[in-house]
């Protein structure tokens, strides 16, 4: 089974406890990069907010942002974007409102809310992007957004997923990223979808990729690649739909499996992941 391209989740996947790419890990990524495996990061993050660890990894590669909603160039300029239009963008964030949810919105490489709040600061702290409190979200929203995301607690977001997702049909698709964020995107932004076309650009085959994510949102993913490995720390839908399981985030697991069913079982025929 010859591996020549790996496309890997960024939080709780490759990125460790304190959202850092450990050294081990970049050590790893590196060896593959210079191999000739190609690494591919595919995100929910925004593109600006996962330029600092591509830049660390130099893939020299493309790279998927807002859940496949944004294909980005190695030199971190959007190659193409997917919107949600302004009037369905309204009436998702109008159902969280009514829902009593925190909602934001994307546009460029800024997060724009009705009100400061802590969450609002958690998320620019983490994200390191810069938010706007406008006040009337809805009425400030008069353009298209590759994304809008809800975070609140796991058992709210538990219960508006599938409401949404049915009342949105068609013309919004909703992803749980983290137990605590909702995703709304616009039709077609899976990571999966994303790396179908980006394989028109790259030639991947879906046979020779090797993917790993940890949540909802990258079941699509792991669906399009042959080789599909959840996390230890991977959530129970994530685990029953992949091929393979590794360690958690906090103990490099996606870099040791690499390390041992990749680069330790190089052969002249390619990159080789173990059957059993």
């Amino acid at each position: 089974m010859i591996i020549d391209t790996i496309v890997t989740d960024l939080d709780d996947t490759l990125l460790n406890e304190r959202s850092e790419i450990s050294d081990f890990s970049l050590d790893v990524m590196r060896e593959c990069l210079k191999r000739g495996i190609r690494v591919i990061p595919a995100s929910g993050r925004a593109r600006v907010s996962m330029e600092p660890f591509m830049r660390r990894l130099n893939t020299g590669l493309p790279y998927i942002a807002c859940n496949g909603a944004q294909l980005v160039n190695a030199d971190h300029t959007p190659m193409e974007t997917l919107f949600l239009p302004a009037p369905v963008a309204r009436e998702i964030c109008a159902y969280l409102q009514s829902e009593n949810c925190f909602s934001q919105v994307y546009r460029d490489d800024f997060i724009y809310y009705a009100e400061e709040t802590d969450v609002s600061r958690n998320y620019q702290r983490a994200t390191g992007m810069e938010g706007f409190a406008v006040g009337d979200l809805q009425a400030f929203l008069t353009f298209d957004t590759p994304k809008i995301l809800c975070i609140s607690e796991p058992e709210k977001i538990a219960g508006i997923y599938p409401k949404m997702t049915a009342e949105f049909e068609g013309r919004a698709i909703f992803a749980i990223s983290k137990p605590w964020f909702l995703e709304a995107e616009p039709p077609g932004a899976t990571k999966g979808e994303a790396l179908a076309k980006l394989a028109n650009h790259m030639e991947i085959d879906p046979a020779k990729t090797l993917a790993f994510g940890d949540s909802m949102n990258d079941l699509s993913m792991l669906a399009y690649a042959r080789y599909s490995v959840a996390m230890g720390n991977a959530r129970d839908e994530v685990r029953r739909a992949a091929r393979y399981l590794c360690g958690s985030n906090h103990e490099d697991g996606m870099a040791r499996f690499v390390l041992r069913h990749v680069l330790d079982g190089l052969t002249e025929e390619g990159q080789q992941v173990d059957s059993d």
